[in-house]
């Protein structure tokens, strides 16, 4: 018996969702698209998945270079600022230095958002970032991280720095920050997001922990 199967896209990696079991697989990075696995359960009652049988995906890598595309003109049109791993570490360390120097005007570190889903999260998150994930930032940014007004104050107004896993949605994400009127001086990507944050030897923390923060 087949299960049904679906193909879901992030800029990241992609997930194959199984009907059937209600489970979902990462399986495969955008860059490895030209081939993917369609995987047959054994039995009906078989919570794993075997028999492999092979065919061609290549709507994938049109949907990927399109959704690559969208992100690349929304930078073109404010255009978006970006931030590196390095710059943003640095950032993050000298805010620190500052402040145990109890300067008489410390400088604020950046408030970092990590709006990748909760099952991308789970697996780490760049230490004193908030999780909000982009499906409701709109909604509850204000509410849970910061005001408008807040960021924008001219003495002591903070940068923004959204990212993701591979530095896309953190894009569309910075667009809708600058929509809600936060300055777009103000607001930041991280290229390559979480995953070139953790491949450059930064630290990485825990999820619930940073929940409690």
């Amino acid at each position: 018996m087949k299960s049904w199967i679906s193909f879901f896209l992030t800029d990241a990696r992609t997930f194959v969702y199984c009907k059937q079991k209600k489970k979902m697989f990462s399986i495969l990075k955008p860059t490895n698209f030209a081939k993917l696995h369609i995987l047959v359960p054994k039995t009906p009652s078989n919570p794993y998945f075997t028999n492999y049988k092979t065919r061609q995906f290549s709507q994938s890598t049109i949907v990927f270079n399109r959704f690559s595309e969208l992100a690349k003109k929304i930078k073109e049109s404010y255009p978006i600022s970006e931030i590196t791993p390095q710059e943003l570490h640095s950032s993050l360390n000298s805010s620190l230095s500052t402040t145990s120097n109890l300067s008489p005007t410390p400088k604020q570190p950046p408030i970092i958002i990590d709006v990748r889903e909760k099952d991308e999260q789970l697996r780490g998150i760049i230490p004193t970032a908030i999780p909000l994930p982009r499906g409701i930032l709109e909604r509850d940014v204000e509410r849970k991280v910061t005001s408008v007004k807040e960021v924008n104050d001219l003495e002591n107004g903070r940068d923004i720095v959204v990212y993701c896993a591979g530095g896309l949605r953190s894009i569309m994400a910075a667009e809708s920050l600058i929509r809600l009127g936060y300055k777009k001086e103000n607001v930041k990507s991280l290229i390559g997001g979480y995953d070139n944050w953790k491949e450059s030897g930064f630290e990485v923390a825990d999820y619930e922990t940073s929940k409690k923060m």
